[in-house]
């Protein structure tokens, strides 16, 4: 289960369900509700620049129409710049008062008129180097120190540009209906561009913008969408048909889908999800893939354990989701360092509460969307003192070494990768523990 409640996609599929917006239109407004929200650290420090008082002073809704207008003229080409202070004026009227419409006016007249170069190179000569990078890169100051300190200045740049793009889509083709070149293959047919993944044998990377809730393949349950970085934790789970295996985070089921392809569907897969609506999307989705040896076990994993002991155990915990921001337009700014360290907590429990249900000389595996230490390598550490019986297994039997971090564990970041950035690592329980021998 990986943190990413997508809240601005919700807000775009409701806007667009309301004024029934299609094609061209809701890829406009897709793009400034995201482009709004993620961008918001440059939009901020470009208005300080032309406003007398601080941004923050201002009613909450001229606050998103000043930074909604600047995002049209700093980044979009197609939006003559009169049309975007017009209707920016028009949304202040509607939601502000006289005084406040005409700030609006007057602030996004005088952006409008400077070229946008200049506007940039404003931004790069600040005085100060961290607001200098949270203006250039649209980051949080808490995380770009963090990161800064982590991988220095310039691979620091390159992880935030990284967060800044529009990620790539992905699909895993249902091994058990087609192979992936049959996939590409269906894919083309209905006009999407793709091509085989780089290390998953199953994934298919898409170019462009696509709907994938109108894709045929997707429907007929021929294809899960999956970033390829999340389709090699189920490599490394390496499940065998017939086997019994546990996923204590299960919902919206992508790995829990995979590991029972990967099985041949053969076996029993039981899956811990706490929460009843996310419980029915994963029941939704292992109908549509056609998969039956998955039972959905509505349950808090941290205080009910399914019966018996498993072959495989997989711990794909909730995390700070700091891999995925390129998706998560607003995730930047809602994630704190307190947040880090108060989910690497629920992290230890929800090991321990795996750890106990693997059988000896079964497996288990850990995975995050975050590539941050207090919930990767710590976390490792810390089971690794508290459960001597289990044994870290080198990943590269599974994996590429292009994908595996020093130790060996699966470490993708976007800006190496162009992926999410996922950690993942696996153990082997030993057959007795080290004080029963």
């Amino acid at each position: 289960m990986a943190s990413r409640g997508a809240y601005a996609d919700k807000l775009v599929d409701s806007l667009a369900g309301k004024f029934a917006l299609e094609g061209r239109d809701r890829a406009l407004l897709n793009e400034l509700v995201k482009g709004t929200l993620k961008r918001r650290g440059t939009l901020d420090a470009v208005l300080a620049l032309h406003l007398r008082q601080d941004l923050e002073t201002l009613p909450p809704w001229i606050q998103q129409a000043l930074r909604l207008g600047v995002y049209q003229l700093l980044f979009l080409d197609r939006m003559p710049p009169h049309a975007a202070v017009s209707e920016t004026v028009t949304l202040a009227r509607k939601y502000g008062h006289p005084g406040t419409a005409g700030l609006v006016n007057s602030v996004l007249r005088r952006v409008s008129e400077t070229p946008r170069e200049e506007l940039w190179e404003r931004l790069r000569t600040l005085p100060d180097a961290v607001s200098r990078a949270v203006a250039l890169t649209s980051h949080p100051t808490w995380l770009w120190e963090r990161w800064m300190q982590r991988f220095g200045e310039e691979e620091a740049f390159a992880l935030a540009d990284a967060n800044n793009r529009t990620a790539r889509l992905g699909l895993r083709a249902n091994r058990l209906r087609l192979d992936r070149k049959e996939l590409v293959l269906r894919l083309q047919r209905h006009g999407v561009e793709a091509e085989p993944g780089r290390w998953a044998e199953a994934h298919v990377s898409l170019r462009g913008e696509v709907d994938f809730s109108s894709l045929p393949v997707v429907e007929r349950g021929d294809a899960t969408v999956q970033d390829e970085s999340e389709t090699l934790v189920g490599h490394l789970v390496d499940p065998k048909p017939g086997e019994r295996v546990l996923d204590l985070c299960a919902a919206p089921g992508g790995k829990t889908t995979h590991l029972a392809e990967l099985m041949g569907d053969r076996g029993e897969i039981v899956a811990v999800e706490k929460n009843p609506a996310r419980a029915r999307v994963l029941e939704r989705n292992l109908e549509r893939l056609g998969l039956r040896s998955v039972t959905v076990l509505v349950a808090d994993a941290l205080t009910t354990t399914p019966p018996g002991v498993f072959d495989r155990v997989l711990v794909d915990a909730p995390c700070s989701g700091l891999g995925v921001l390129a998706r998560r337009a607003d995730a930047r700014w809602r994630k704190s360092a307190a947040g880090v360290i108060e989910m690497a907590g629920v992290q230890r429990d929800l090991l321990e509460a795996g750890a106990r249900a693997v059988r000896p000389g079964g497996t288990l595996v850990y995975s995050v969307c975050t590539f941050e230490p207090e919930e990767t390598g710590e976390v490792v550490s810390w089971l690794g003192q508290r459960h001597p019986e289990f044994r870290r297994t080198p990943g590269n039997q599974w994996l590429p070494a292009e994908v595996l971090g020093e130790s060996y564990e699966l470490l993708c970041l976007p800006h190496r990768h162009a992926t999410d950035g996922v950690f993942a690592t696996r153990w082997t329980r030993a057959e007795e523990r080290p004080d029963e021998g």
